[in-house]
């Protein structure tokens, strides 16, 4: 087994005792021993080796001093090291900190007014009265810990970034982890202990990669298989597959002229955007079954074990447009629809059955 350099080790081990033990990324990297290291491996061919090195050494150290080895690992997967290699142990790490962490974290409660009709939900106001005591119980060094752990969290975010969108079995790993999106979506955005950077966490676990999305255009009887990569949320979905069936128009029979957008961030749906279970046995049964703008691609109904959009076409739809959900989380995200295949229309029949 390799081992890290003695004199990056004993920093690594240092006690974590105050703030001044806390390193942020830039002073971590500042150290002359970091830094050794990094450029001595960064160009070469051991960049894996360290990462197996510094996996072994993940479960001995304070976890803040673990999350800024990951860090120092995740730089390394910028520059060419295996993204697969280390992911798995850095969201275990993940895991175990916002496990510990969540009883300390809730939102702050709605508080109604005089005027105001809505009763206050009981459920979140013992959640934010729990965590509040929570932490007013802890003693000073215990609350530095919190605090440690807390700063641990977000440090986490870059590599786990940095891993997820590079290797689309990172993805489906966070994705398997049910326990740890659980404690994602239940405290990314909490106010009695608030992450800076979990929410991109979140945001990444949301995307969705499909290697045989069916789009069926019912007007037309006509559709076409697409690989999708990298999608934020359906509304990002519509406008990337827009783009590819306006290259396609003539094959796919679409009658309507290119839609203007007016810039790169800004679109507008061209389509009533539908789930599958829109159709039954050929007909619409179900006008109101829209793929929502907001939802992940892959919360859409499938048939025959594909996800399945419908693209209808008709001038009888609500105007829907959005601003804002094509910006890419990562420079490595790249989000991308290409055509795998054209259906015929017997197949077009199939899926609408």
């Amino acid at each position: 087994m390799p081992m890290l350099p003695p004199d990056l080790l004993a920093t690594l081990r240092l006690p974590v005792l105050q703030d001044t033990d806390l390193d942020t990324q830039a002073s971590f990297f500042k150290r002359p021993e970091v830094r050794a290291l990094y450029f001595q491996v960064v160009e070469g061919s051991a960049k894996d080796e360290v990462l197996r090195a510094a996996i072994a050494q993940l479960g001995d150290l304070h976890p803040h001093r673990a999350a800024l080895l990951a860090v120092f690992c995740g730089a390394l997967v910028e520059n060419g090291a295996d993204p697969q290699l280390m992911f798995d142990a850095v969201r275990q790490l993940a895991g175990r900190l916002l496990a510990s962490l969540a009883p300390y974290c809730a939102a702050q409660p709605y508080e109604p007014d005089e005027d105001d009709d809505e009763p206050q939900d009981q459920e979140e106001l013992a959640a934010w009265q729990a965590a509040e005591v929570a932490l007013a119980s802890l003693s000073p060094q215990a609350r530095f810990e919190v605090d440690a752990l807390q700063r641990a969290v977000d440090l986490l975010v870059l590599p786990l970034m940095t891993m997820v969108v590079r290797d689309v079995r990172n993805h489906q790993s966070l994705l398997a982890d049910e326990a740890l999106l659980a404690h994602i979506e239940a405290m990314y955005a909490n106010d009695s202990l608030p992450f800076e950077a979990l929410h991109f966490l979140r945001a990444a676990a949301q995307l969705s990669y499909e290697d045989e999305l069916v789009v069926l255009l019912p007007a037309s009887r006509a559709g076409m298989v697409v690989r999708a990569q990298g999608i934020n949320n359906n509304f990002h979905a519509f406008s990337l597959l827009q783009d590819l069936m306006e290259t396609h128009a003539q094959t796919l029979g679409i009658r309507q002229p290119p839609r203007a957008r007016r810039d790169e961030d800004s679109d507008s749906a061209s389509f009533l955007w539908l789930q599958a279970t829109a159709f039954a046995k050929g007909e619409l049964v179900d006008r109101m079954a829209w793929s929502w703008g907001e939802g992940t691609l892959r919360e859409n109904a499938r048939k025959q074990g594909r996800l399945v959009l419908v693209a209808l076409e008709t001038d009888d739809k609500p105007a829907r447009g959005w601003n804002g959900f094509t910006h890419v989380l990562h420079a490595e995200q790249n989000p991308q629809v290409s055509l795998v295949h054209f259906l015929t229309p017997d197949e077009v029949t199939a899926y609408l059955d």
